[in-house]
């Protein structure tokens, strides 16, 4: 009958403790677009930038391909992510899509990411290389990456 009291203010210690340990890992993201033009193509990512834990981790997760219409019914375009940290001055490797984006204008689902340890800025670019007849024209929108 006693221990019941002692019970509730250790169940109730360990829940505020464990609340209070996790908004230290707690994780902020913010959205942002990277886009660029290329021989009258224009692609644009969506990101999303997760910091938390020392880390920014990005991730694209769709984009928009507008094209001339001599190459809007080809999809065979490519878009590769990359990400950099301020600290270590340093990029990731590419994140690559398959060979398999589509240029129609409309926006599509798309999942690349890559995470670099940073906890001041960082900055993400996203290659895009369009599909065309002859030589695929390439561009590269970049964006920076704030704390927050």
């Amino acid at each position: 009958m006693f221990n019941k009291p002692k019970l509730a203010i250790k169940t109730g210690l360990a829940i505020a403790t464990l609340m209070a340990a996790s908004s230290s890992f707690a994780e902020v993201s913010k959205n942002f677009t990277a886009s660029c033009s290329a021989s009258n193509f224009t692609g644009t990512a969506y990101l999303t930038a997760v910091r938390g834990n020392g880390q920014i981790f990005v991730r694209m997760t769709g984009y928009k391909i507008s094209a001339p219409s001599s190459s809007k019914s080809r999809s065979k375009a490519n878009a590769n992510l990359q990400v950099w940290g301020s600290t270590g001055l340093t990029w990731t490797k590419w994140a690559k899509s398959g060979d398999n984006l589509k240029q129609d204008g409309s926006v599509h689902s798309v999942y690349l990411s890559e995470q670099v340890r940073e906890t001041r800025l960082g900055a993400a670019q996203v290659q895009f290389i369009f599909d065309s007849s002859g030589n695929d024209p390439k561009c590269i929108g970049k964006v920076m990456i704030p704390g927050f």
